[in-house]
């Protein structure tokens, strides 16, 4: 795979690598595509086992099955997230202007070129060990009793975060080359709300995870500065504050 050339820098990509949801319906090349996907690849993976998998979406019937549960997903949101008050220091104007792009996204989505959805796959190697029973052995032995309770009841999220610090590297690292290409896209996770359906159109076995949705293709708006919270008022020094 060719490197992708590009006279942009990091900090200037990474600074303007807004959300672009208003894409044009002008195809992207197959090669281009799959330029964003080996960018993804060279992001880190848990316990580096390299298990991504992608699937890219171009076929109009089946952006047709994906635009149905998107609209039951983006529905929700809209009856629940989007009605919520305002978080501490959130701009509703801001809300505002992002529904309306997310909206216009829903209503045009059979016109976007592509979908690039990213999975990752079960380590079957991890997978294999940690159902072993000398496993829970050795568990008991490192962490005692207690921890291993404290672990059994939190496995849903370890293995939730588990799957997410393979993925979203790999969706950020895809964002980037996007933007440094003049793509635009965007991270959705519209499948959290319909567990197994969108898998189910994507053809996905149990042990692929689906982690993300990105749209991809030109935008019709332009890049620009985000709006972020100042780098001091998230960040404590040595203990949580």
């Amino acid at each position: 795979m060719t490197v992708p050339s590009s006279d942009a820098r990091l900090f200037d990509v990474m600074y303007t690598c807004r959300a672009m949801r208003r894409l044009k319906p002008d195809p992207v090349p197959e090669e281009t595509l799959l330029q964003l996907v080996d960018a993804a690849l060279q992001a880190p993976s848990g316990s580096n086992a390299q298990n991504w998998r992608f699937v890219i979406v171009r076929d109009r019937a089946q952006k047709e099955r994906m635009q149905a549960l998107w609209r039951k997903s983006w529905n929700f949101y809209l009856d629940t997230v989007a009605a919520a008050d305002a978080r501490p220091g959130e701009d509703l104007a801001a809300r505002k202007r992002m529904l309306a792009a997310a909206s216009w996204q829903l209503e045009n989505f059979l016109d976007i070129p592509a979908f690039v959805c990213v999975c990752v796959a079960r380590d079957e190697l991890m997978a294999k060990v940690m159902a072993s029973p000398s496993t829970m052995m050795k568990l008991v032995s490192h962490f005692g009793v207690g921890g291993v309770a404290r672990l059994a009841t939190s496995m849903g999220r370890v293995g939730g975060l588990a799957d997410g610090a393979t993925a979203y590297p790999a969706v950020q690292n895809l964002l980037l080359a996007a933007r440094s290409l003049g793509l635009g896209a965007v991270l959705t996770t519209q499948q959290f709300f319909l567990p197994g359906e969108f898998e189910k159109v994507l053809g996905l076995p149990p042990t692929v995870t689906l982690a993300a949705i990105i749209p991809v293709g030109w935008p019709t708006g332009k890049f620009g500065p985000t709006t972020r919270p100042d780098a001091r008022s998230v960040t404590s020094w040595d203990r949580y504050a």
